[in-house]
């Protein structure tokens, strides 16, 4: 079964849609910005309507719980409540913690959407010369879930799938300039910053399930969805 109809729920309508005893929970608050306390209902019921199934439950939550900038933001506070929620729902219930996923969606609050928009239509925009992200294919996403669900690999402590690679912002706008064959028309300021991802378990089924992480993979991410 899959709750919602965005990004993730289609990457996994192939693998879970009609699975009775599994419950992908994918309509979650995904804008890290967002702070209107109704929009954090409207989680929270849902999530404790499909925990109420008695279905096994696979959560989304974010890796800025790991970013020292936002750990006080009410989305962050939000998303550990709901981990919480999970947790104490059932022992096999799983969290998964994503960083930035990349794939085909409308939604302008991605940070990929975002640059493609200001790039290819020659607009301008700032850029934070110290920020960093991590970016991954929400198809890898995907089969690095599906892999861990299936071995038995995880559980109500929440797993970071996320690529072994934070890049600047900068390496980011450079790819897309690749791509798309255009110059940014961009400044940059001096904020932003890095925090820690840990991608060990995502590393490792990586190289399982035929995922490769290298040196290209960004470049190749933005080429995949908007070459």
């Amino acid at each position: 079964m899959i709750v919602g109809n965005g990004l993730l729920a289609r990457a996994f309508a192939p693998i879970y849609g009609d699975n009775p005893h599994i419950t992908v929970f994918a309509s979650g608050v995904s804008n890290s910005r967002e702070s209107r306390p109704q929009e954090f209902a409207r989680e929270c019921g849902l999530l404790r309507a499909a925990l109420g199934a008695g279905r096994r439950l696979l959560y989304f939550s974010t890796c800025s719980i790991g970013d020292p900038e936002l750990l006080g933001s009410a989305y962050v506070q939000h998303k550990l409540a709901m981990e919480h929620l999970v947790c104490g729902g059932a022992r096999d219930n799983a969290v998964f913690r994503l960083p930035q996923v990349v794939g085909h969606t409308p939604n302008p609050h991605t940070l990929t959407n975002f640059l493609h928009h200001q790039i290819a239509n020659g607009l301008p925009f700032h850029v934070w010369r110290g920020a960093w992200r991590n970016l991954i294919d929400v198809d890898d996403v995907a089969r690095i879930v599906q892999y861990l669900v299936g071995h038995g690999l995880c559980g109500p402590v929440a797993t970071t799938v996320a690529s072994p690679f934070s890049v600047p912002v900068t390496e980011v706008v450079g790819a897309f300039e690749t791509v798309l064959a255009r110059k940014a028309i961009c400044d940059f300021v001096d904020a932003g910053g890095k925090y820690g991802v840990d991608a060990s378990v995502a590393r490792e089924v990586a190289a399982k399930v035929g995922i490769c992480f290298d040196d290209l993979y960004v470049l190749n991410l933005i080429r995949k969805y908007y070459g």
